[in-house]
């Protein structure tokens, strides 16, 4: 039995992105690993239920410390070789340069999965500066492998990293987003109501958005426009990009938004809404959550960034607006709290747009796709 073993950052993260994927190339019979920084046992045990085999990784997603950093490749590379994979995908940037450098040096195949590039590509301070460069040098010498393929979720992602890198466009593929299942998102008419509800659903990030959600706010308040913003989401709490939970505690007192906390239900969220916003500026692929609004039939606005971009097309299934243009965010978003049948016909074309390039059948089969060419790479 051929085995897939995914390497990736978060235990959270892969449980909500990419346990389909898994489970049909279980299907396709394949033995899958995962190889994750396991936060106590009640994800790695929901995994092993699905019959995964997980291994603990002890990378530290936040940590830059080089010396951190080689400790755990040592690790990491003494369990990849015990585990000994036909394909090694690795998602986001450490997973990334671990991974890469140990295929190298054994001549493995392995698939860098890009879902965004990383805060690493976003900041411009001094210490951002040093490791984009190192990122860089390290990139160059990992694509090298001729056994390497990368894959994207949006071509902006892949045409800069291309302009950046090394690379040759013949190494990667772009698959759109992690999809999304229709049948579970299934489409609703979004209720009518006399104060439009806005929903904010993603990790508590000030690059996610909500500051300037809430500046909105406040300013449709002081001509009139009033609306609801649901606030659900994840607290990354040992994140310099975190928003405090005293931050969010207050703004929910002061009237600003409505904090729900942590949602399981992410489903009954979006059909209780009218707009669903993320107005990010993260480097990031396609955004789940708008995905389900979309699948949903709920017109988003979010700023013109790439994996939003090659969502949401422009006046015609949301809107996109110019990145920290607060004023034209809020232009925008009054439209379409003011415009109820906009709206509608707008969730209708979004609906459309799932089902013919997001769905998660469709991400699937390029997915599987990918691993047959990835291990007919390692054949030679």
């Amino acid at each position: 039995m051929k085995k897939i073993c995914y390497f990736i950052n978060s235990d959270w993260y892969f449980e909500l992105h990419w346990v389909e994927r898994a489970l049909a190339a279980q299907a396709a019979g394949y033995e899958i690993h995962v190889v994750s920084h396991f936060v106590g046992d009640d994800i790695q045990q929901k995994l092993a239920d699905k019959g995964f085999i997980c291994h603990d990784s002890s990378v530290s997603e936040l940590s830059i410390n080089p010396i951190n950093f080689f400790g755990s490749l040592a690790k990491v590379w003494t369990l990849l070789k015990k585990i000994n994979p036909d394909v090694l995908h690795c998602i986001t940037i450490k997973p990334c340069l671990m991974g890469g450098f140990f295929a190298r040096f054994y001549n493995k195949p392995i698939i860098l999965g890009f879902v965004g590039l990383g805060r690493v590509f976003m900041e411009d301070k001094l210490s951002m500066n040093v490791i984009r460069y190192l990122t860089l040098h390290s990139y160059n010498h990992i694509f090298k492998n001729k056994k390497c393929l990368l894959a994207f979720e949006h071509e902006h992602d892949r045409d800069r990293l291309l302009a950046l890198t090394e690379a040759k466009k013949s190494q990667t593929v772009v698959i759109d987003g992690a999809g999304i299942n229709p049948d579970i998102y299934h489409y609703s008419l979004e209720i009518n109501r006399e104060k439009p509800v806005v929903l904010f659903a993603s990790r508590l990030l000030w690059s996610k958005g909500l500051g300037d959600l809430v500046e909105v706010k406040k300013r449709l308040a002081s001509k009139g426009v009033d609306f609801v913003l649901n606030v659900a989401g994840i607290s990354i709490v040992d994140d310099p990009d975190a928003i405090p939970l005293s931050q969010i505690e207050e703004w929910h007192q002061q009237g600003l938004i409505n904090w729900l906390g942590r949602c399981s239900d992410v489903y009954s969220l979006i059909e209780a809404s009218n707009v669903v916003a993320l107005p990010s500026t993260y480097s990031e692929g396609i955004p789940r959550i708008l995905l389900e609004a979309s699948s949903v039939g709920r017109a988003c606005i979010a700023y013109d960034v790439g994996g939003c971009q090659s969502l949401i097309i422009d006046e015609y299934t949301g809107s996109l607006v110019e990145m920290r243009n607060i004023e034209v965010l809020a232009e925008k978003l009054e439209q379409l709290l003011t415009s109820p049948t906009k709206r509608v016909e707008m969730g209708v074309r979004s609906r459309e747009r799932i089902e013919s390039k997001f769905a998660s059948s469709l991400v699937i089969d390029d997915t599987l796709k990918l691993y047959q060419r990835a291990i007919a790479n390692g054949t030679y």
